[in-house]
């Protein structure tokens, strides 16, 4: 087994029940001897055990984004017994835009090679703000237009019309937010 540990007995007759039943892996070694003393040469059987499943983990989620962020969440599937055979892991590396509002899980499965199964899941969500719509307008517009000048004044002409909805917004003057989002999207 990984940790040492002996235990040696001595039966009598020609048959011996062993029982192993720990996790990992344990070495048996055994011989049989004649009432004569004779011995023959010590063979070994090494027997692994796995019953636990694997684990499959995400990281890098930070939970919540805006849709101007990027988001890069990674799937990882292990198994510190027999190994993974198997599994369904994919990286979420997306820009939020890409993927959308809302609150979105993603889950993945893992098999190991003793054929236990495991899964994990991960929730993050993506939120669009008047700020952060602002941000990605302005990337988008960075991108598409090749004049520097014209593009900051085209994303700012955007941005405008959205800090207009966002204190429209904040005053509660449902029919001036409607307004100043319609002119953001005309635009």
């Amino acid at each position: 087994r990984s940790g040492v540990e002996t235990t040696s007995s001595v039966v009598a007759g020609s048959v011996a029940t062993v029982t192993v039943s720990t996790d990992g892996e344990t070495t048996l070694t055994y011989f049989a001897r004649d009432l004569a003393g004779n011995a023959e040469p010590a063979k070994t059987l090494t027997i692994r055990i796995d019953q636990m499943a694997p684990t499959v983990a995400y990281s890098g989620n930070a939970g919540t984004y805006t849709i101007d962020q990027p988001i890069a969440i990674t799937c990882t599937a292990s198994d510190s017994l027999s190994g993974v055979a198997s599994d369904t892991c994919e990286d979420v590396i997306a820009p939020a835009s890409t993927i959308g509002p809302g609150t979105w899980t993603v889950s993945a499965g893992a098999t190991d090679r003793a054929g236990n199964t495991g899964e994990g899941t991960t929730t993050f969500t993506v939120l669009v703000t008047y700020d952060s719509l602002c941000a990605l307008t302005r990337q988008l517009v960075e991108e598409s237009e090749r004049t520097p000048g014209h593009a900051n004044r085209l994303g700012e002409s955007f941005c405008a019309k959205l800090r207009a909805a966002a204190d429209a917004d904040a005053r509660g003057n449902e029919q001036a937010k409607a307004g100043a989002l319609g002119a953001y999207i005309n635009q």
